[in-house]
């Protein structure tokens, strides 16, 4: 497997890739505008296929680049179902895995930050990495920094960080 996490200091956003290194087929997890010219540049770099970008959540809090991307590399943009997004080439729903080559990441559906959240799970090379976005898993169950109704759900996201173990957990969680 082969993962970076990527940093964009003017949206103070975390974007994630994760790639197959036997089929080079990638997938890059919140993806920003501002970015678009560093991630294919890495995409270049590391010889990968770019096969979906992935949204955690449809927000203000930062602006997709699945379009563009879309446009430069006949990418897919896998968008949480319930976000309404008019750009979704594949809605994303829990219990149905997104397989990036030999991998696969799992979508938990995990509302507070937004109705739309989704975490993706991905075991492999011994172990487990947890991409949440602004829904971190761990200690707090969700940011309310955008809405108060993540109270009742919030069991939802420690159901989730109690059934992983603590030490293999990696956060994808915003800077923000």
């Amino acid at each position: 497997m082969i993962f970076r996490q990527l940093f964009e200091p003017v949206s103070s956003t975390y974007t994630y890739l994760v790639a197959c290194s036997e089929t080079r087929e990638a997938v890059l997890i919140d993806p920003v505008l501002e970015a678009v010219d560093r991630d294919l540049a890495l995409l270049k770099e590391l010889g990968l296929t770019l096969k979906y970008t992935i949204e955690t959540h449809i927000h203000a809090d930062h602006v997709t680049s699945a379009a563009r991307l879309r446009d430069e590399t006949g990418s897919r943009a896998a968008v949480p179902e319930k976000s309404g997004a008019a750009h979704v080439d594949l809605p994303v729903r829990e219990g149905e895995p997104i397989r990036v080559g030999n991998l696969e990441l799992e979508p938990l559906y995990t509302p507070g930050h937004t109705d739309d959240h989704h975490a993706y799970l991905l075991r492999g090379d011994g172990g487990y990495r947890i991409f949440t976005a602004a829904a971190p898993i761990s200690r707090m169950a969700t940011r309310r920094r955008f809405t108060d109704r993540c109270t009742a759900r919030s069991s939802r996201c420690q159901a989730i960080r109690w059934s992983i173990p603590a030490t293999i957990i990696s956060s994808a969680s915003s800077a923000a």
